[in-house]
């Protein structure tokens, strides 16, 4: 009530202000003008009747008149009326000023009531807006956009926040922004047919393409200008997807009626007409040469049409005029056979009249000869039978090409189509691959595609870069089901396009290159090592492009023709100038003789230094050819043979000498080829038997053996032909006289370096007078060859044990020089200095064990291996070896559970040989063990055996390798040899170790993967033959505090270690680098021992402790001696200790061990 009241006071207050602003400028304007005013009160009371209403209205009607009487109405400043003007002015005024009010109160509440049925409007329309099933765009006249409801945001994707404001330009194609534009700039000064409907394409947020049917309607300002547009968008996409297609397909079948008319316009045809209720039938002439008669032949009736149709097709033809005859429409085709006995096609098409009463009139139409149609369509089944054929051989190709082929069915390979031998590549059971590159991104394989070690994004894969390029994409990667399972992969990917040039689809055929790869490697490894060969046996190279006549050699090659090395580009002429002139055309007609006729160049010559000496060599090369046949390069080699040319001229004169001494010798001389065919006699032969040598050759020297003595001759002689072995017989021939002399037949095969014969060279010697000294002879030639093959197989096993000496001494020096240089030349922190320490002592300790083992190899091929038997506790073997691998099966966190028996049986054995033998066991299987293992060992006795067996739970032995892995040099695979490491050699030791022992050693696994188990068995010692006392080492540390040792050694590092490991135990150390100053200092300071290296220049250790061993007893004569050496042999350890030493140690010093022999020397 309050708020009301205050409304009308407001008003009030506005028509007497209204008032008094009109009296005042009235009171202004008439001093100023001297005219009457009043008129300014009807201004008053008109903006207090629009502000206020009616009642504000007539209160300023009230104060107007009563103004306007008092301030202007004579007498002034007087309420009077003077006349009956005054008062019709009154009344006018007043009745003026009430209409006015009224009209404006009414304006007023007409007013409201239109703002407020426009606000219920609005609130309606915007509803409707945003309920909308279109979208709705208002935009002003420069294309800014003011509003979009929910709908077209959702259309286009966007929310209504980024569009609001936007131009909307930015929602369309470049071409559709300059219509657009134009289209604003029409509505801005053009009103004529504002309200339009047009189709209009717009871009998405996600770049795709929204069709719309867009209605719009300018929205005009109250100067009737254009000042923004409503535009009402209705999604037609699938629509216009359908339009499209409807379109392409009327195109298509546009042109198929425009071929079908155009073949209808150039085929005969002819009309009729058919009178059905008369039957006449009237045909063209045209029509009746398409059925083969001449004009005015034809009948002229139903039946006489019926008569020319071929009977298989009348019944048809019948019916469907009939069906015609209620439809309305005729159109059938059917066979003509004419006169002549020819069939021709025809297609008919009529329309059916009806009278007024429907029934059936006439029928008008025409006949087209389709002959050449149904011929086409005929041929047209026939080649669609062909390509359906050629499509399941297609088919059938992709299912037995060894190809993997994958075809895509689209740019981004979501939908895909794979043949057998790619599911067979992938190991997927074949229909299991859709796609390649699903929406959600996740790769779809079990396995990894990768190159060069990294994985390959889905998006770069060879067939989806093809697709997004549209360029073919060759390709190699590696399809990586496990680490141990990797399959190299080669291939190309191409898109497929479509008739509009867009890429419809990729297709890829990849190769399964494994073996191809690793074929590659090992020509790559081959030619390497041809390489090395060739720098290993000193040959040269060389390659000549003849087109641009430059020839590279390789540093032999120049080193060979005598030129310095380091230009290895050369000219042709360069080689010419160093060929001997007499050998230069020859060498000019071998080129070019094996350049025309296409063949291996071979050649010797001889090349003259600048130094003017002469050197032979030998080449051999090959042109090349290019696709027209013409040379364009040759490859070739080289060595020199000047050593071997002056052997040949020394052979030639041995030659001549070997036939001068066979010609003169007693004893008959005879070379046979490797099959025993004899090919030269010398000349005894020939005096001896009478015989010539065509009668001798081959096996015509039989014929002068003693019958008797014909068959075991050749037994003999073809078995030494067979094995190869010396041929040595006793036989009787038949002298020229008659007489058969027993002689001595004696062959032996010469062989070249492969170990091939190539000739036996034998003799027969006279012994019918020696027969019992020749005998003796013969024992002691078997002796003799006896010793060769023993001489011979120990050269064998020398070669292998040689073999692979360096195959692992270098890989411990690495981290040992690494460390050491690193501790030198820079500042290490004490944690690094520590590990660089522990790492040499390590990679030292394991050199130690590799020499160890190669000399336990060595002892074991020359049968030296021997063994220091004692009684042997094998739980105290066992538990210690398990004590020394603890550490390292700790670090691989390893489990070692032992079953050992304590009441096992001692046995009779070396302990430190069989606890080698443990520990090696052992070694394996934590080193073929992985993380998290297992080992189990177990002792326990078996009758008169005890049985020691370890279990694992590694890497496992193939059954393919399990017979030989007690051989010497024998491992699993490369794989493992790169990975682990080792000479191959352990096994072998510890099965020769245990037989030693009278053991057996036997290996067993189920397989790679699964662990294996090696079982020791050894026989036990019986009751009786337990006479060993047991009696235990006290363990202390040596005492050698105050010792005097002179110590010598010519390598000053090896000399400088011994000395600080001396004075860490408290030993006074004089230090010498000769074996004289050595000498000097025994007798200067009386040492309590000497330590000294063997191998020393001018004087050895030897000579060292025999000149000391021949001084008196007071200077030094009976002083203990160690010896320090690097020669591990038996052989060597007992000619230390014959020289006169006490003592030897094998370098690398242990410095513990050191300690316990001087300790042991000196007390």
């Amino acid at each position: 009530m309050l708020k009301v009241q205050r409304l009308q006071m407001q008003r009030y207050g506005v028509a007497i202000l209204s008032v008094l602003m009109a009296l005042l400028l009235g009171l202004m304007l008439e001093k100023l003008l001297q005219i009457k005013v009043a008129s300014l009160f009807f201004a008053a009371v008109v903006f207090s009747s629009w502000s206020g209403g009616f009642s504000a209205g007539l209160v300023a009607t009230v104060l107007a008149i009563l103004a306007n009487n008092y301030f202007f109405t004579q007498p002034i400043y007087v309420f009077t009326l003077n006349n009956a003007s005054d008062a019709l002015e009154l009344i006018i005024f007043s009745s003026v000023s009430l209409l006015i009010s009224s009209l404006n109160a009414e304006l007023q509440v007409a007013k409201q009531a239109s703002e407020a049925k426009l606000a219920t409007l609005q609130v309606s329309y915007r509803r409707l807006l945003e309920t909308a099933n279109e979208g709705i765009w208002i935009f002003d006249n420069q294309g800014k956009t003011e509003y979009v409801n929910q709908r077209l945001a959702e259309m286009l994707g966007y929310a209504i926040e980024e569009m609001i404001g936007q131009p909307i330009f930015n929602f369309v194609e470049h071409q559709v922004e300059i219509e657009l534009d134009r289209w604003l700039t029409q509505q801005r000064y053009n009103l004529q047919d504002i309200n339009q409907q047009f189709d209009l394409c717009l871009c998405c947020k996600d770049t795709s393409e929204l069709w719309a049917i867009v209605s719009t309607s300018p929205i005009l300002n109250q100067q009737g200008e254009f000042s923004s547009a409503i535009a009402m968008l209705t999604d037609i996409t699938k629509r216009k997807q359908t339009e499209v297609a409807l379109q392409e397909s009327q195109a298509a079948l546009q042109q198929k009626q425009e071929r079908l008319d155009l073949a209808q316009a150039a085929a005969k045809s002819g009309s009729f007409e058919w009178n059905i209720q008369t039957n006449v039938n009237i045909w063209s002439k045209e029509l009746e040469a398409l059925y083969g008669l001449n004009p005015g032949e034809f009948g002229g009736s139903y039946e006489e049409w019926a008569r020319w149709v071929h009977p298989d097709d009348l019944a048809k033809a019948e019916a469907d005029l009939m069906n015609s005859l209620k439809t309305g429409e005729f159109f059938t085709d059917w066979r003509v056979v004419w006169k002549d006995g020819s069939i021709h096609w025809m297609h008919a098409r009529a329309k059916v009249f009806y009278d007024d009463a429907g029934q059936p009139l006439r029928m008008v139409g025409i006949n087209v000869d389709i002959s050449e149609r149904k011929r086409a369509e005929f041929a047209l089944q026939k080649s669609e039978a062909i390509a359906k054929a050629r499509a399941q051989e297609l088919e059938t190709f992709m299912e037995t090409v060894p190809a993997a082929v994958w075809i895509a069915h689209d740019p981004q390979c979501h939908n895909m189509s794979v043949n057998r031998a790619a599911y067979e590549l992938m190991r997927l059971p074949p229909g299991s691959v859709l796609t390649a590159t699903p929406a959600d991104g996740e790769f779809p394989f079990q396995f990894k595609i990768q190159k060069n070690g990294q994985d390959i994004p889905p998006n770069e894969l060879p067939m989806q870069l093809a697709g997004r390029i549209g360029k073919l994409v060759e390709a190699e990667c590696e399809f990586v089901f496990s680490d141990e399972d990797v399959r190299s992969v080669y291939g190309k990917a191409v898109p497929l396009w479509d008739e509009s040039g867009s890429i419809r689809g990729v297709i890829g055929a990849f190769l399964d290159v494994t073996e191809r790869k690793q074929v590659e490697d090992a020509l790559r490894e081959n030619q390497e090592r041809l390489a090395l060969a060739l720098d290993a046996a000193r040959m040269g190279s060389w390659d000549w492009d003849l087109l641009s006549d430059r020839v590279m050699w390789t540093p032999y090659h120049e080193m060979i023709f005598g030129y310095e090395p380091g230009n290895p580009h050369r000219t042709y002429q360069d080689w010419l100038n160093r060929i001997h002139p007499e050998d230069l055309h020859r060498f000019e007609v071998t080129i070019k003789t094996a350049m025309t006729k296409r063949q291996n160049y071979e050649d010797e010559y001889r090349v003259v230094w600048a130094d003017g000496s002469l050197h032979w060599v030998s080449a051999f090369g090959r042109f090349q050819y290019d696709q027209q046949g013409q040379p364009m390069r040759m490859l070739g080699m080289l060595f020199e043979i000047s050593d071997r040319k002056q052997a040949e001229a020394a052979l030639r004169q041995r030659e001549l000498m070997f036939s001068t001494l066979a010609d003169t010798m007693p004893q008959i001389f005879w070379i046979t080829q490797p099959d025993g065919y004899h090919e030269y006699f010398n000349q005894r032969w020939y005096d001896y038997t009478g015989k010539t040598l065509e009668q001798t050759r081959g096996e015509g020297w039989q014929t002068v053996l003693h019958p008797d003595d014909v068959q075991r001759t050749s037994e003999v002689w073809q078995d030494s032909l067979r094995t190869g072995k010396t041929y040595e017989i006793e036989y009787r021939f038949l002298r020229t006289d008659g007489e058969y002399r027993w002689h001595l037949g004696r062959a032996f095969p010469l062989r070249n370096q492969e170990g091939q014969i190539i000739n036996w060279f034998g003799s027969c010697t006279d012994i019918h007078d020696q027969k019992l000294a020749i005998e003796e002879r013969a024992q002691a030639l078997a002796r003799e060859r006896a010793a060769r093959i023993e001489l011979e197989k120990a050269s064998r096993m020398k070669d292998d044990f040689l073999a692979i000496v360096s195959h692992e001494l270098r890989s411990p020096l690495n981290p040992i020089l690494g460390w050491s240089t690193l501790l030198l030349n820079r500042q290490l922190n004490a944690q690094k200095t520590t590990q660089a320490l522990e790492i040499i002592q390590r990679n030292a300790k394991l050199q130690t064990r590799l020499i160890d083992d190669l000399l336990d190899v060595s002892r074991i091929l020359r049968g030296k291996l021997s063994l220091n038997i004692c009684e042997v506790d094998l739980v105290a073997i066992v538990e210690a070896s398990v004590e020394t691998v603890r550490l390292a099966a700790e670090a691989k966190s390893i489990q070692i559970q032992t079953q050992l028996d304590p009441t096992v049986g001692k046995l009779e054995g070396d302990p430190n040989r069989l606890q080698q033998v443990v520990v090696n066991i052992l070694t394996n299987a934590v080193k073929f063990t992985p993380e998290g293992g297992r080992i189990y060992i177990q002792l326990q006795q078996l009758g008169t055996n005890a049985q020691i067996q370890v279990t694992d739970t590694g890497k496992g032995i193939s059954p393919n390798f399990l017979p030989y892995v007690f051989e010497r040099f024998r491992q699993a695979d490369a794989a493992t040899t790169r990975k682990f490491g080792g000479l191959g050699l352990g096994l072998a030791i510890v099965r020769h170790i245990v037989e030693l022992h009278d053991g057996k050693i036997q290996a067993s696994s189920p397989g790679e993967g699964f662990g294996s188990t090696f079982t020791v068995t050894l026989p036990v010692m019986t009751p009786a033959s337990h006479s060993i006392e047991n009696h235990e080492l006290q363990n202390h540390g040596p005492n050698l505090q105050g010792l005097r040792v002179v110590a010598v050694d010519d390598d000053v590092d090896s000399l400088d270690l011994i000395a600080f490991i001396l004075e860490q135990y408290g030993i006074e150390v004089t230090a010498v680098s000769s074996a004289r100053e050595a000498i000097k200092a025994i007798a200067q300071i009386q040492p309590d021992l000497l330590i000294s290296d063997i191998a020393m220049p001018e004087i050895d250790g030897y000579t060292l402790i025999r000149q000391v061993r021949e001084m008196e007893a007071v200077k030094g004569g009976k002083l203990p001696a160690i010896a320090l050496t690097a020669f591990a042999g038996e052989t060597n350890n007992h000619k230390i200790l014959a020289a006169g030493f006490q003592n030897h140690i094998t370098k690398p010093v242990d410095p513990d061990e050191l300690a316990m022999v001087i300790e042991k020397e000196v007390k």
